[in-house]
């Protein structure tokens, strides 16, 4: 399996979203900058999640883009529904029970269902906010206010 490009520019222009959250919206010139990622590209992703109603937008010379909520409050399975569809595409007919459960097709579907749902939950347990920390973490950056 394979995590598309719009999924993974998605998350890292959402996490520099995260990470500004209440201090003012964040121009797409700048999240281009700092991710070294087209902005062009970023544009057509920034679409979908505006219209997913996951980002919101102010215009004017102080304008940008910004959270609609608090990062801690979105699932970075939300974002990938967003901009993916399902976690784990499967045909009915792989999920289709053998009744009689003999065949490699009966077992690979049960498999293939636990995939998904062990994707899902994980995907449902971390937050925007997580991603942020754990980016912050990486560089050095450690907060000790109480």
């Amino acid at each position: 399996m394979k995590l598309s490009t719009r999924v993974q520019y998605g998350l890292r222009m959402l996490c520099q979203l995260s990470l500004v959250f209440n201090k003012g919206p964040l121009q797409l010139s700048e999240i281009s900058d700092r991710e070294g990622i087209s902005e062009k590209y970023l544009g057509q992703i920034m679409l979908t999640l505006r219209s997913s109603g996951l980002v919101q937008a102010t215009r004017g010379s102080q304008g940008g883009y910004f959270l609609s909520r608090p990062p801690d409050k979105i699932s970075v399975r939300e974002v990938f529904q967003c901009l993916e569809g399902s976690v784990l595409e499967l045909d009915k007919e792989e999920l289709v029970s053998d009744p009689d459960g003999v065949t490699a097709k009966a077992a690979v579907g049960e498999v293939l269902k636990k995939l998904k749902g062990a994707m899902e939950e994980t995907l449902d347990g971390m937050t925007l906010q997580d991603i942020a920390s754990l980016q912050l973490q990486l560089r050095g950056f450690c907060d000790y206010a109480i």
